[in-house]
């Protein structure tokens, strides 16, 4: 039971011991119901009996987690109708509590796990605690949604689901293997939130939080930014299966491969950015997938429900096998990475000037509407869409007898069946695995700016809206976990210029605390700037495309106040001038 109030008598504001019963939610009484049955159940294949010391607080750490499976016909329902007034506290039955109960198991999945494949999740599965450590249930532990799974509970219990109940019968109690994680790694203690929850009020546009400001007169709102600030994955821009942690750097998935991206984009200079793999690079277990990473770079345009490398539009490295992938074409690169690894991203984009003559800066356009969301105000954004040129990029290019491969990964001389895409001459991408430079593993990436061809419908968006870039880009599958530095500080930094000391020249391990943010071992200077640096300059940026705008509003409204002048002073004028052979007349008469 966890729907209680209790205070002490030194807590009390009265003096007294204060013991209240509260209405239970939905949540608690199905994950009460569970937890009671797994005891019994334990109780029952331990041939204990009530009052086993045991089960004392003292004897916690003895025992294994309660992996039991309980189903919601057989036993759950049955459970809570035998103690209804126990567990369901002022609650009214209902002629269809059963069903509202039901649906609640299906529904909060961070709460309560399935014993098969997730995609077969109905209200008639069999269920369990996905936290089932029974000594960890207190008041308010259901009903904080998804506050309280952390990283490692979620990365076992989903390593629980993938190796022991695919082989295991309802009932049987199993100790969960170890992840096999750094302890940096497996003592996260950020809670898992689901991200996306604004993105898909409406298809082809997204939503970012706004608030009233009178130093805009003409805009009235400009944007919001969320906690925790500074760089990091964005709840906003991520795949709806994707968890996130609550300081926003760690992020995992149940399904197949999603994707997460930074909040900060970057367009021009050198930067870096570090991923541990807290969970990744498992091969099969029981004949099915293990839990996989890839991470790279990505555009705005792709897709979030795709692994990072799937289209032109972003770049990445794969777990298993360490190959570079792009556009779905996988090529050897470097060397496989695990569970444990840190790896090392680092891009290099040139000024567009360099590479694009005659290119000129252009002001951001952006198109938003500031509406009401719930409680709260938000800017409606017109969202990005993929061209068909990035599209057909996807397509194999024609050999000459008709059959079809793959082209060179370096090679853009546009094919039969390629268009040809600007690119940025002399950006790359070079990716480290603990310290160890593996090579360039992209050069020459496409522009990030708008592509529109002959089939962009008019109301496409073609213009820059100021966010357009390269975001740092995780994707997950089944279970896989990620953590990203954005630093100032890295684990393994990269050498003070990596492209110079390319390939003999690998940096030097260095203690997290202790490597300096300006330098690095070699005592040159530096290069290249985290990520971390981005994020003031990203806001700087909005805040200067907030007041563009708001002049731009200021100089339509000044057009349309001149406008209205002068056609209400043209209407005079005629007015006048028609008036004028009656006044003479009338002026003539008298």
């Amino acid at each position: 039971m966890t729907n209680y109030e209790f205070h002490c008598k030194d807590c009390s504001l009265t003096g007294e011991e204060c013991f209240k019963r509260t209405q239970a939610s939905w949540k608690e009484i199905g994950g009460c119901s569970i937890a009671n049955l797994a005891l019994q159940e334990h109780m029952q294949h331990s041939a204990a009996k009530p009052g086993d010391k045991r089960y004392l607080s003292a004897n916690a750490h003895n025992l294994p987690p309660f992996n039991f499976y309980f189903n919601k016909k057989n036993h759950i329902v049955p459970f809570v109708d035998k103690n209804w007034f126990s567990l369901c506290t002022n609650r009214e039955r209902t002629l269809t509590w059963w069903a509202t109960l039901g649906s609640t198991l299906y529904t909060h999945y961070e709460l309560f796990v399935i014993r098969d494949d997730e995609e077969s999740r109905s209200a008639g599965s069999n269920f369990c605690l996905a936290n089932s450590n029974l000594w960890h249930i207190k008041p308010n532990f259901f009903t904080r949604d998804r506050q309280n799974a952390t990283s490692h509970d979620i990365s076992r219990a989903s390593r629980d689901m993938t190796v022991s109940t695919r082989s295991n019968k309802k009932g049987q109690n199993t100790t969960p293997p170890s992840t096999g994680s750094n302890t940096n790694s497996s003592s996260i203690s950020a809670a898992f939130v689901q991200s996306g929850e604004q993105r898909n009020l409406r298809n082809g546009f997204r939503y970012l939080p706004c608030q009233e400001d009178k130093l805009f007169p003409y805009l009235q709102y400009r944007n919001s930014e969320l906690k925790p600030y500074g760089v990091r994955l964005s709840k906003e821009d991520a795949s709806l299966s994707v968890y996130i942690s609550a300081d926003q750097l760690t992020a995992t998935t149940d399904k197949g491969f999603r994707m997460a991206r930074a909040n900060c984009s970057v367009r021009e200079g050198k930067w870096f950015y570090e991923v541990f793999i807290d969970r990744g690079g498992e091969g099969q277990i029981d004949g099915k997938d293990g839990a996989h990473v890839r991470v790279g770079w990505a555009r705005r345009e792709g897709s979030r429900n795709t692994p990072v490398g799937f289209d032109g539009y972003s770049y990445g490295i794969r777990d298993l096998t360490g190959e570079k992938v792009h556009q779905s074409r996988p090529k050897k690169f470097g060397e496989p990475f695990k569970t444990g690894d840190v790896i090392g991203l680092y891009i290099s984009l040139p000024p567009p000037e360099n590479g694009f003559p005659g290119y000129q800066v252009k002001s951001a356009r952006r198109h938003r509407t500031a509406i009401k969301l719930k409680t709260s105000t938000v800017f409606e954004y017109k969202d990005y869409k993929p061209t068909k040129q990035m599209d057909d990029l996807l397509i194999p290019p024609l050999k000459k007898k008709g059959s079809f491969a793959y082209s060179k990964a370096d090679d853009k001389t546009p094919t039969q069946s390629q268009p040809s895409i600007p690119t940025i001459p002399g950006s790359k991408i070079i990716v480290y695995k603990n310290a160890v430079c593996q090579g360039v593993a992209f050069e020459d990436l496409y522009s990030f700016l708008p592509c529109p061809d002959e089939s962009t419908r008019k109301d496409d968006l073609t213009d820059d809206d100021g966010t357009l870039g390269y975001f740092p880009a995780i994707s997950m599958f089944g279970g896989g976990t990620c953590t990203v530095n954005f630093g100032p500080h890295f684990r393994f930094p990269p050498p003070a210029d990596p492209e110079a000391d390319l390939p003999n020249n690998p940096p030097t391990p260095s203690s997290l605390p202790s490597t300096p943010a300006a330098s690095t071992s070699h005592g040159n200077l530096r290069t290249w700037r985290p990520m971390s640096e981005r994020y003031r300059e990203f806001i700087a940026e909005d805040v200067v495309n907030d007041l563009v705008d708001d002049i731009g509003v200021w100089d339509i409204v000044l057009k349309r106040q001149a406008s209205e002048r002068a056609a209400k002073e043209a209407k005079t004028k005629a007015k006048t001038e028609s008036e004028e052979p009656v006044l003479k007349k009338r002026k003539k008469e008298v």
